[in-house]
């Protein structure tokens, strides 16, 4: 028996290459050392870059390479170019025509006298005095709703005219420190006019989110994925973080649901990887 499984290996050791041996145990060293090595200090993680938090003008466009600028700044409409009038063209005054010689008139013959008939006297008719009917209650209920109505009307327009300064300051975008300022980004180094999508998306959310700074508790951050396609609709979002306060990621999980169509759409299908950090966010209502 031993002779015979000695035989066998001997013929198995045939088959392989010289060296078989040899590289068979470093691989197997390779695959228990390097996830050793890389959960060591030694290999420290690549931490992603948190992008800066910019106030953005939802007004403007969602661009793929901003340029220099502010993202917050509005922006500038073009006046129309104003033509010149065209000078009316001086038109050549007409020759007068030569008067015609007027022919003398022809003497006219007096009509022959005709004793005149006198007119037929005629009786006025006598119209039949309309009878005054008394409006009905149906009537009446109908002109009350009719007054009624446009009492009402009034009542709305003004008080619509009342709190339209309100409604103006509630909806306002904001403004750029910097007037006359090249809407942008300011670390933009492209040629196009406008915001990036990733500053976009953050500022949509960030006015899409409601919560109360007296439940605020610590600094809670959370990390999260959004996959939208390119006419602005949020297909999936998964969160890599949460910040283990509940309320804080309730709230977000809330505007992200409010954020799930954008105003705008994109240049494609992009993926964002988004920091919500609980002061940044309420150090920019």
């Amino acid at each position: 028996m031993e002779s015979s499984r000695k035989q066998r290996w001997q013929q198995l050791q045939s088959v392989f290459e010289p060296g078989f041996k040899q590289m068979l145990l470093v691989s197997i060293l390779l695959h228990v050392l390097l996830p050793v090595l890389y959960y060591s200090p030694f290999f420290p993680k690549r931490e992603i870059e948190k992008p800066p938090v910019y106030r953005v003008n939802l007004v403007n466009k969602i661009v793929k390479n901003p340029q220099a600028g502010r993202p917050e700044a509005a922006p500038v409409k073009k006046k129309p170019a104003i033509k010149p009038k065209p000078k009316p063209a001086v038109k050549p005054k007409p020759i007068p025509p030569k008067p015609k010689p007027v022919p003398k008139p022809k003497p006219v013959p007096k009509p022959k006298s005709v004793p005149k008939a006198e007119p037929i006297k005629k009786k006025p008719a006598v119209k039949p005095k309309p009878k005054i009917q008394a409006p009905s209650k149906k009537a009446k209920d109908t002109q009350a709703d009719a007054i009624k109505a446009m009492q009402a009307k009034r009542d709305r327009q003004a008080l619509i005219a009342g709190y339209k300064d309100e409604l103006i300051e509630l909806t306002e975008q904001p403004k750029s420190p910097i007037t006359g300022a090249p809407v942008g980004m300011m670390d933009g180094k492209g040629d196009e006019a406008g915001v990036s999508a990733i500053a976009f998306i953050q500022e949509f959310i960030q006015q899409q989110w409601n919560f109360s700074k007296y439940q605020a508790v610590g600094n809670p951050e959370a990390e999260a994925k959004l996959f939208y396609n390119t006419d602005g609709t949020l297909l999936h979002y998964k969160f890599i973080k949460k910040s283990g306060n509940s309320a804080f990621d309730e709230s977000l999980i809330r505007a992200i649901a409010k954020s799930r169509q954008l105003p705008q759409s994109l240049p494609e299908s992009m993926e964002f990887h988004i920091f919500f950090n609980l002061k940044d966010m309420l150090d920019n209502p």
